[in-house]
């Protein structure tokens, strides 16, 4: 069934008419050309504002007003889902986020937040990332769009809409008063609100606090600060022009618009965003007056689309369009709108709570409580204050549930789970060393060697938080773990597997009862879901309140002093490299414990160490790998996209061990760790280094770059034989293509066909040798990463026209945690001219080494890279990775002026070619260079290890 507006006959100022078949009657704005007082009647079924002079034929009513209003026919109209009964407007933030922000749960937009005086002007800078132009307006590659000055106008006009219905407050405070003592919520709750929206963010101009425990809160608010008005303003400019939607579910008023720029984050939308739809009459090139509300219910980034809720807009369309409407799914509606979005600020919010609670418990007089050893660790901190067995005494020798573990895995999970650590432990995982595996082994260890902890378990994305619920659910059962998930979250988005972990109500997730809640022996949570727990009061530090309240209520005259041991004893973040500071800091709010609790001095008359009533904070993750995504400028200089993970691996207690990763690692001064028997079996980092992903030659580079030459290769895999390889001994190759970069949608994503022609004969030809490789190569085993979605699109499209459709391509995001037997990388660009923008908008592989690591450690077998090295060469760790492709032949393409200067020549790379020429195998070097850069590369490697 289609459905569309007939045309207008004719627009003139004497002559108006409203292009929707007879209906009620809509009155007309500020901007309509009819003055109050004036008449409307019916034409050829359309309402008409006779001409000066003109008798009316039929006179339905009088404008009584320019503002926007609707008045309502005999017919009722459509039924609307009933808002709840009560809808709060928040009050308290400041006018400066008006208008620019989703509302919190338990709020509603304000009804006049499209009003004239609240419009914002849209002002163009460097930073703005147009999406595509509607029909009919003018574009190039290289020019900004066309956008007609009556569409602008409609986004500067008063509009009149109905906010939607608040998200509910989850969980709900009645579950508070479940548990909890009036007297307790009143004290405990609610101690450090968010004042994130409350003030106007700081000047940008200002210089940031230092980082440190005086100036903690202040550090990261203005950063927070930051971020969100970067986020803001952001979405303030991305506007879709004149577009039409799709209808998702018509009966729940659900749609669905292409947004070709979430492609790359652009704009970077999540679940919650609001949407305003503001109607377009195209033909009379103005605007109708009426504004809807959506929210964003799911995205679909590999498509480009999103999904959002509307009633309103369904009950428009019911009202003024079509009387009995019946669309399908994928059928466009029949309005015109221009989109535009607001920001939801909720994860901003909680991250300032979370802040706030750790910089409270910071002691100002300079203690070394435990936010200090968390936050702020020192070498005295573990010195001093020596590691504790944990372990029970009757629970005695090792019960390993993952039998293949090497010796670094096994120290980590035992440092763990048999001693009280004063600081973080830290896992330094690089690719494939089983960084999530040892993760999920240390919890098991934990729950054989402590039968009373309960541990929460976190990652910073939904997905990482999955796969550890999914390894953990072989194991566990239903009632031993709990996977946490937000009320908002689908049931689509959780594999089928752990649902059985999950607790449903009405449809939808929800947290347990406190009872149930309180004897699940691992929570597992998102760091941003882990908030449920702070609005729950199941934190450390109010059940620590309310054990006390207990007991000291049943025993009022008992003299000794009761030992109080917090209910949460060990957090653990996966991929913690991934999440920024303050979202860590969600999760860690959680297990923190009361200040008294985590003093050395602290005294009691029961047998306790101070340190065995310590939680446990573990953090595990690959530092060089794709970190936290970032917006503002001004936060990412000040360093809001370094991650706790590496901020602490900064720190001298760690950096300068005498086996620390880091390149500054030197001998630590002081008392040495191994004077005694304890601390000889302890320390709070380990180094995962044994690969068991890729071949030695793939893990040259990477080791060298980003590991401080620590990777051992430990891959047990097959063999791919392909002739096309410069060099047969490594199965590495750069492919030199300097074809042209091209975009679409103004810049908001690149292809470069050139690239792709060389991809699909790469993989082409490896298919015709397939049968040769061991075991015989499939095409579901190769992989193919791109930077951008434009170019994975294509990609896809050609590779499916030459029926190759069971290749995996996906951008480098994608394949963070994943592997393939072969692994082809699309560099794209190719043009030196978009490199400053790539940089702002931290996207691209030129000077994004984090995104470089994970792109050329993919591969298990096999990895081809296909780009313009004259460009790349720009780049010093693409200049080292040409570098190491020259000395061995790996490079083929157009000529590359690059002189070998020995940099990032890894103790792989010098064994290999010892062990090439002991056997007479050395690659043909008539210059004699690539020898001398092998044994100067390999001194200066040792001069630096010493």
């Amino acid at each position: 069934m289609n459905h569309h507006y007939a045309p207008p006959q004719y627009f003139s100022p004497s002559s108006f008419y409203y292009p929707y078949p007879v209906s009620p009657i809509h009155s007309l704005s500020s901007s309509d050309p009819s003055p109050p007082g004036s008449k409307l009647r019916i034409e050829n079924g359309w309402y008409v504002q006779p001409a000066s002079g003109q008798t009316g034929l039929s006179t339905l009513g009088t404008v009584s007003s320019i503002e926007p209003s609707l008045h309502r026919s005999s017919r009722p109209p459509s039924p609307t889902p009933s808002p709840p009964s009560v809808s709060r407007h928040d009050t308290k933030t400041h006018h400066y986020w008006r208008g620019r922000l989703a509302p919190l749960p338990g709020f509603s937009s304000p009804s006049d937040m499209l009003k004239l005086n609240h419009a914002v002007e849209i002002k163009k800078d460097h930073t703005e990332r147009p999406l595509p132009p509607p029909p009919g307006l003018s574009q190039n590659n290289d020019a900004d769009i066309f956008v007609p000055q009556f569409l602008k106008d409609i986004q500067k006009r008063s509009q009149k809409f109905q906010p939607l219905a608040p998200i509910p407050i989850f969980p709900l405070s009645s579950y508070l008063h479940s548990f909890l003592p009036s007297s307790i919520i009143e004290k405990q709750t609610n101690l450090h609100p968010s004042t994130i929206l409350s003030e106007i963010p700081p000047e940008k101009a200002a210089t940031c606090q230092l980082l440190n425990a005086d100036e903690y809160k202040q550090h990261w608010q203005s950063l927070l600060f930051w971020e969100l008005d970067q986020l803001a303003t952001d979405k303030q400019k991305i506007i879709l022009w004149q577009v039409k939607v799709k209808v998702l579910d018509w009966a729940q008023g659900q749609f669905s618009v292409l947004v070709p720029g979430i492609r790359e984050n652009y704009p970077r939308l999540d679940i919650g965003d609001v949407i305003h739809l503001r109607e377009v009459l195209v033909d009379w090139k103005t605007g109708s007056g009426f504004a809807f509300e959506g929210r964003v219910i799911r995205l679909k980034k590999r498509e480009g689309f999103i999904h959002f809720s509307c009633p309103t807009l369904k009950t428009h369309i019911e009202t003024f369009i079509i009387q009995e409407p019946l669309f399908q799914a994928d059928e466009e509606v029949p309005p015109v709108l221009n989109l535009s979005f607001i920001t939801n600020a909720r994860p901003s919010v909680v991250m300032d709570v979370a802040v706030s609670t750790l910089a409270s418990a910071l002691d100002p007089n300079g203690k070394r409580d435990v936010a200090h050893r968390w936050l702020f660790p020192e070498m005295d901190d573990l010195h001093l204050n020596l590691p504790v067995p944990s372990t029970p005494p009757n629970i005695t020798g090792e019960v390993w549930v993952d039998n293949g573990l090497n010796a670094e895995q096994r120290f980590a999970a035992s440092c763990i789970s048999k001693y009280q650590s004063p600081v973080p432990f830290l896992i330094s995982g690089p690719p494939g060393t089983g960084k999530t595996r040892t993760v999920v082994e240390t919890v098991h260890q934990i729950l054989h060697t402590q039968p009373e902890a309960h541990i929460l378990l976190c990652a910073p994305s939904n997905s990482a938080t999955d796969t550890l619920a999914l390894r953990l659910g072989s194991s566990l059962k239903p009632g031993d773990m709990l996977r946490l998930n937000d009320q908002n979250r689908t049931f689509a988005e959780v594999p089928d597997s752990i649902r059985q972990f999950c607790y449903v109500e009405s449809d939808s997730f929800a947290i347990p009862t406190w009872k149930m809640l309180m004897s699940y022996k691992v929570v597992v949570a998102s760091c941003l879901d882990a908030n449920i727990l702070v609005d729950a009061a199941c934190t450390n530090t109010v059940l620590c309140a309310l054990e006390e309240h207990v007991v000291s209520s049943l025993h009022p005259h008992r003299k000794i002093k009761y030992q109080i041991v917090p209910h949460w004893t060990h957090l653990l973040i996966d991929e913690a490299a991934q999440g920024s500071e303050p979202e860590l800091l969600v999760p860690i709010s959680v297990v923190l414990p009361r200040h008294d609790l985590s003093a050395p001095n602290r005294t009691t008359s029961f047998d306790y160490h101070w340190l065995s009533t310590v939680p446990q904070l573990i953090l595990c993750g690959d530092i060089n790998q794709l970190g936290p995504i970032i917006t503002s400028q001004q936060a990412r200089t000040y360093e809001l996209d370094v991650s706790l993970l590496e901020r602490l691996f900064d720190r001298p207690l760690y950096a300068e061990h005498v086996e620390a990763r880091h390149p500054r690692r030197l001998p630590l001064t002081g008392l040495p760790l191994h004077q005694n028997s304890v601390q000889s079996m302890f320390k709070p980092f380990v180094n995962l280094v044994k690969n068991y992903r890729s071949h030695p030659a793939i893990l040259m580079p990477p080791s060298a770059m980003f590991y401080n030459d620590s990777l051992e290769p430990c891959a047990s895999n097959g063999m791919i034989s392909w002739t096309g390889l410069s060099n047969n001994k490594y199965p590495l190759m750069f492919l030199g293509c300097n074809t042209k970069d091209e975009s679409v949608d103004e810049r908001a994503t690149w292809f470069n066909i050139g690239e792709i022609d060389r991809i699909v004969e790469v993989i082409s030809s490896l298919m015709s040798e397939a049968a040769k490789s061991i075991p015989p190569l499939q095409a579901d085993e190769i992989g193919v990463m791109a930077p951008w979605r434009e170019q994975v699109w294509k990609i896809r499209e050609r590779l499916r026209q030459t029926g190759l459709s069971r290749v995996d391509v996906g951008t480098v995001e994608d394949y963070q945690g994943r592997e393939k037997r072969a692994v082809i990388i699309s560099c794209v660009r190719s043009s030196a001219r978009f490199l400053a923008e790539d940089g702002q908008k931290g996207i691209g592989l030129v000077f994004e080494k984090k995104r470089m690591n994970v792109a050329i450690t993919r591969a298990k077998e096999l990895l081809v890279i296909i780009g313009n090295g004259n460009l790349l060469k720009y780049d010093p760790y693409w200049k080292g990775f040409l570098q190491f492709a020259l000395r061995n032949a790996l490079y083929v393409g157009p000529e590359l002026a690059l002189e070998d200067d020995g940099d990032w020549i890894s103790r792989l790379e010098s064994k290999t070619a010892e062990a090439e020429e002991e056997v007479g195998l050395a690659t043909i070097d008539p210059t004699g260079m690539r020898a001398t850069m092998m044994l100067a590369g390999g001194v200066v490697r040792e001069i630096l290890r010493d």
